[in-house]
């Protein structure tokens, strides 16, 4: 049975060394492209010279999600937390002028402070570029150096190598999404294999699981993009078997709606479909009902609109 850690400031290095060697993990392979093995070692010995950005990132990368609050150890902590937090809504509102101000107040606070933190403004540079209605390539070029800070290897796609937080699997994912839609689709195919082969690996949780399913979904509409029926299905079975028991319904929708898609299709294809069938029926009426669940209504009513026109439904309700 695993052992109860409070994350309070005199336990977060013990709990960072508890979970790294109950996983059997080095210090090395956790710290890689985060910092020393040194100042890794210091942290586990309980020596406060580490801020709440690099133990939150070892944390997630050690599959825990810690509360930020218990992270914060000293006054400048809780200012750049602050100031993290408002750079983050003045982007998610779109005021670009704002953020841009503050986006410099942190760089120049936070000079000499690591890696994770130049990733945070790399990686806060490349949303503001696409706001902005910069080039696509100039952002994705942002978001390579904005992981590569942790992850150096990443662009000979060694990830593999690495554990890694959230945070940064959102970066990769990122990456992927932009290059999809740079139509740059060998690169987006490569990367999105190293993901799916690295989460894969790695234990399973409700984040990871969560994770594994939107990466299923890109991976899903990019074989349906490309006319490959049968691999589209594969990533959507991979999705939804990971995503039993979630209680996320984020990206559900969309692989109800493409196992609906590729499974009438592959009838189709083998001239066995009709209109009563069960199964084509079944994940279409899912995905209807998630997507309006989530008051995603364009993508609710297209489901209706082709249960209409190829099932003869009068009235999907």
């Amino acid at each position: 049975m695993e052992k109860n850690f409070e994350l309070s400031n005199n336990k977060i290095g013990a709990a960072i060394q508890y979970f790294r060697e109950s996983y059997g993990i080095t210090q090395g392979k956790l710290c890689k492209g985060l910092c020393s093995v040194a100042t890794l070692s210091r942290i586990e010995a309980g020596e406060r010279d580490a801020d709440s950005l690099l133990l939150e990132t070892l944390l997630e990368r050690l599959g825990r999600m810690p509360n930020q609050f218990e992270l914060i150890l000293t006054d400048f902590d809780y200012l750049i937390y602050v100031n993290r937090d408002e750079i983050k809504n003045q982007i998610q509102e779109q005021n670009l002028e704002k953020a841009e101000q503050l986006i410099l107040e942190y760089e120049h606070i936070t000079a000499s402070k690591g890696n994770a933190h130049l990733q945070f403004i790399v990686y806060s540079k490349a949303l503001m570029n696409e706001l902005q209605g910069g080039e696509v390539k100039d952002t994705i070029n942002l978001l390579m150096e904005a992981i590569s800070y942790t992850v150096p290897d990443f662009k000979t796609h060694n990830i593999k190598d690495y554990y890694l937080s959230s945070g940064e699997l959102g970066i990769i994912i990122e990456i992927i999404q932009r290059m999809i839609s740079a139509g740059i689709i060998d690169d987006a195919k490569v990367i999105l294999g190293q993901v799916l082969e690295y989460l894969e690996l790695q234990a399973s949780s409700e984040e990871i699981n969560h994770i594994y399913t939107k990466v299923t979904m890109i991976a899903s509409k990019l074989y349906m993009q490309e006319d490959n029926i049968e691999m589209a299905q594969e990533m959507c079975n991979k999705g939804l078997e990971k995503s039993t028991g979630s209680r996320k319904l984020d990206y559900l929708g969309a692989l109800f709606y493409i196992k609906a898609k590729t499974t009438e299709e592959l009838l189709k294809k083998n001239g066995s479909w009709d209109a009563s069938n069960k199964e084509c029926i079944k994940n279409y009426m899912q995905a209807y009902h998630i997507y309006n669940f989530c008051e995603e209504q364009a993508e609710a009513d297209m489901i209706k609109k082709h249960l209409q026109e190829e099932y003869q439904w009068a009235d999907i309700d």
